[in-house]
């Protein structure tokens, strides 16, 4: 019998047996309860005292000393993923398809790539920040503009894509190469 189609009595008789596993599980639920209660106090807390404040001047076009608005922000956060999406994508996933169809798998490069890959995605995010502000606005003289917080971003999103390519890839090869391979096709058939 399943542990599903017990009843309550069924559970509580081998609970009997076993107390200390019916200590844990009331201790998984209470801190499952508690935490639960937590969360629902902080968005309680936050919507009882934010919301008196949220005016339509707070997404208006225009910046002012006396209005903070948000709405700048937004817009160019949209603005600056789009572009570090539209400069990193093709190139992560061209680089992914590179190295999984023509490169080949025991080659040094493809190595030393991966390598470098996964050292990229073990940098903190204020890495890539200090590195953005030093190299495209101070050396490359583009200041703090869209551009260069774009290419920071660029760069710091690029090693996921060339991964998730890559293993998409390495999948599509092993499903794919024996099909190609008796239809006697070349690696730009399938």
């Amino acid at each position: 019998m399943s542990n599903n189609s017990m009843t309550l009595g069924q559970k509580l008789k081998s609970y009997k047996r076993t107390p200390f596993s019916f200590l844990m599980m009331l201790l998984v639920l209470l801190s499952a309860v508690i935490t639960f209660a937590v969360l629902i106090f902080l968005i309680a807390y936050v919507l009882i005292n934010g919301v008196p404040y949220l005016k339509p001047s707070l997404f208006s076009l225009t910046y002012t000393s006396e209005n903070a608005s948000l709405m700048p922000a937004l817009i160019n956060t949209v603005i600056m993923t789009l572009l570090s999406l539209l400069i990193a994508v093709p190139f992560g996933i061209f680089s992914a398809i590179f190295l999984v169809e023509y490169a080949g798998r025991g080659n040094k490069f493809v190595e030393v790539i991966r390598l470098t890959t996964e050292t990229l995605q073990g940098i903190p995010s204020i890495v890539y920040g200090l590195f953005g502000m030093l190299f495209f606005v101070s050396t490359c003289g583009w200041g703090f503009s869209i551009l260069a917080g774009a290419f920071t971003l660029s760069i710091m999103v690029l090693p996921l894509i060339m991964r998730s390519t890559k293993e998409l890839g390495y999948e599509n090869e092993k499903k794919h190469s024996k099909t190609r391979i008796s239809m006697r096709g070349t690696i730009f058939v399938i």
